[in-house]
């Protein structure tokens, strides 16, 4: 059993590095563990209007179970490549997935539930913007992470490729962000209208999903590998 660290002056994203069962409950409240996991528990708690007392007691039931979620990596080889298998592959299968339903579900229910149009929107720049900055990351900053791995010095050029693209793809993040909430927003927390057919309870179901998921993936990228990727030359994210 893990001790207890419940301590509000804990950063936030500490705990999902510890353990990905911390994740749930900080999704549960609001909290911002991913793009703005730098803060106190205190102050996100603040930030998402939460009550403390009971997000540290939900992170205290979290930590006194005794199943073992934490992630572990052992190079950065294993953490890109996590990343890849694990976020970046399902959302090449999911994105098109989705957005297919979306547009359908734009097209049948559209005229009862005019907020669809802004949904499928919304949803549309997303999946563009999501597919294009995955394959950026794989290009661009995934491979100066192996060359790392392997022991190899980097070149002037690839220190700086490295401090512009983590710096650009946390804007991207951020973006995202800003994107999901808007859906969360505009679906009123996914929530299902009561004429809502299976494709319509489908869809806010992945798109929860998805929001899900890309926080997760986030945080292992803003509050582990870029800041492990800076590290070995010394640079901050």
């Amino acid at each position: 059993m893990m001790t207890d660290t419940i301590d509000p002056s804990r950063q936030v994203s500490s705990f999902v590095e510890e353990s990905l069962a911390f994740a749930p409950v900080f999704e549960e409240f609001g909290i911002d563990y991913c793009c703005g996991g730098d803060v106190s528990l205190a102050a996100a708690c603040d930030a998402a209007d939460a009550d403390i007392d009971d997000v540290r007691s939900e992170l205290r039931t979290v930590q006194e179970t005794e199943t073992d979620e934490s992630f572990d990596w052992e190079s950065l080889s294993e953490l890109t490549d996590h990343i890849v298998s694990t976020h970046h592959d399902r959302l090449r299968e999911e994105l098109p997935a989705l957005e297919a339903l979306v547009h359908k579900v734009a097209n049948v229910h559209g005229e009862d539930h005019p907020e669809l149009e802004a949904v499928e929107r919304e949803f549309v720049a997303l999946a563009e913007e999501m597919q294009t900055h995955i394959q950026e990351e794989e290009d661009d900053l995934f491979p100066i992470a192996r060359k790392i791995d392997a022991g190899e010095s980097l070149t002037g050029d690839e220190i700086r490729t490295i401090e512009r693209e983590v710096e650009g793809f946390e804007d991207d993040h951020e973006a995202t962000a800003e994107r999901l909430e808007r859906l969360s927003e505009l679906t009123d927390d996914y929530a299902v209208p009561e004429s809502a057919c299976a494709s319509y309870r489908s869809m806010l179901d992945r798109l929860a999903e998805l929001e899900r998921d890309t926080h997760l993936h986030v945080h292992k990228e803003n509050n582990v590998l870029f800041p492990a990727v800076a590290s070995t030359f010394g640079a901050d994210t």
